[in-house]
């Protein structure tokens, strides 16, 4: 009898567990789908450009951007697909666990209410009153009166209850049905998605040998990657304005002093790892191109690697910028103290969040070919303030 009463106790629990647990992640799958439908909305509108020019042999080059920032999002639409589906997964995990623990209180609740019968029928219809019939005074009547009251009332809660749960049973049922449909979904949409990735990555590489043989838009180029630049010093401007907003929080995650989160940066001269593992392709300074006799100014150095290989960020620090810079593609700055700064361009798969706290060698995206021409390859800077500084005097040689 006490093993059925604390059976009984813990399938009581469980469904209410289990409802708290579903309604969270309903509430995660409303807001992942609400983040699907503006990457998809924000694809359409790239895809629209796209055609815009696509008549146009002169917009080349911007045919190339649309699709790489396309490229970059669909990527991410992919990944986002993909966390989409794991929460309906665990929906789906919970669902089960749900309609399991309900057959069981079912079940513990039916043999209650048999026992019940049977003892009603070996007792006869007039249980009841026999029972009044046979008290010793009126006090024992109305003790006795106000206990069968209590069963019977009891008898028919837990009938109404066992009513409600089978309903309750029905409705899991239907919704678990209803996610393994919408979770096929997301598979068939993750493939259809791989496709246009390819496709789309098969579309840039056509367009690129178009592109290098195109005067006018190599000129467009060199344009872009100036824009690029600029956008970078701006960006690290408005981040010296509120480096000690970062600062503060910075000391506070680590438990220092604001003197103690400052930074050490300035000792690690010479002494860094480098972001990635692969052949220097761009130097640091001035470059001429003897094609179209211009001068431009690379700010960091550029590291051909393969496609994939994880980037790893130099030392400690806060991620204080991840946005997408024609020219740069995917790009992302950490904030290491002291008014040092470090850039990775031409990323993808970022793996860390805005304003989070990353360590020395973490990996923190994948080597890409988002926002550029030549193929897949880290372009990493450092800045001092709003000075950039030559990123080799800086890694180990």
């Amino acid at each position: 009898m006490k093993r059925i009463s604390y059976l009984l106790v813990l399938v009581l629990l469980l469904p209410l567990l289990n409802f708290g647990q579903t309604e969270d992640l309903d509430k995660s799958i409303n807001s992942q789908s609400k983040k699907l439908k503006e990457i998809r909305k924000e694809i359409d509108r790239l895809n629209s450009k796209i055609n815009k020019t696509q008549k146009d042999e002169k917009a080349t080059l911007k045919q190339i951007q649309n699709l790489d920032k396309q490229i970059a999002m669909v990527t991410q639409l992919k990944r986002e697909l993909k966390k989409e589906r794991k929460l309906k997964e665990s929906q789906i995990a919970l669902l089960n666990q749900t309609i399991l623990t309900t057959d069981e209180k079912i079940r513990v609740m039916k043999e209650r209410a048999a026992r019940r019968a049977v003892r009603a029928y070996k007792m006869g219809h007039n249980r009841d009153i026999d029972l009044l019939l046979t008290s010793g005074d009126i006090h024992q009547v109305l003790r006795r009166s106000t206990y069968l009251s209590a069963i019977n009332d009891a008898e028919k809660e837990t009938m109404d209850e066992l009513q409600t749960m089978i309903s309750n049973n029905k409705t899991s049922q239907h919704n678990l049905s209803k996610r393994l449909g919408e979770v096929k979904r997301n598979i068939r949409e993750e493939e259809q998605v791989s496709r246009q990735i390819t496709s789309q990555q098969k579309q840039k590489s056509s367009k690129l040998k178009t592109l290098k043989r195109d005067r006018q838009s190599m000129q467009q180029q060199v344009k872009t990657k100036r824009a690029a630049v600029k956008k970078i010093e701006g960006m690290i401007q408005d981040l010296e304005k509120k480096k000690q907003e970062r600062l503060r929080e910075l000391a506070r995650r680590r438990g220092m002093t604001m003197d103690q989160a400052k930074g050490e940066f300035a000792k690690y001269k010479g002494k860094l790892s480098w972001p990635v593992q692969g052949t220097l392709v761009g130097r640091f300074g001035l470059h001429k191109n003897e094609k179209l006799g211009t001068v431009t100014t690379n700010p960091g150095i550029d590291i051909a690697a393969p496609k994939g290989k994880g980037v790893r960020v130099v030392l400690d620090g806060i991620v204080v910028a991840i946005t997408w810079i024609p020219g740069y593609g995917n790009t992302l700055i950490v904030d290491h103290g002291d008014s040092y700064y470090t850039v990775y361009a031409h990323i993808d798969n970022i793996q860390v969040n805005m304003n989070g706290y990353v360590l020395r060698d973490q990996v923190i995206a994948q080597v890409s070919d988002t926002g550029s021409l030549d193929g897949a390859r880290l372009h990493f800077e450092v800045w001092r303030g709003k000075d950039k500084v030559d990123p080799l005097k800086w890694l180990k040689r």
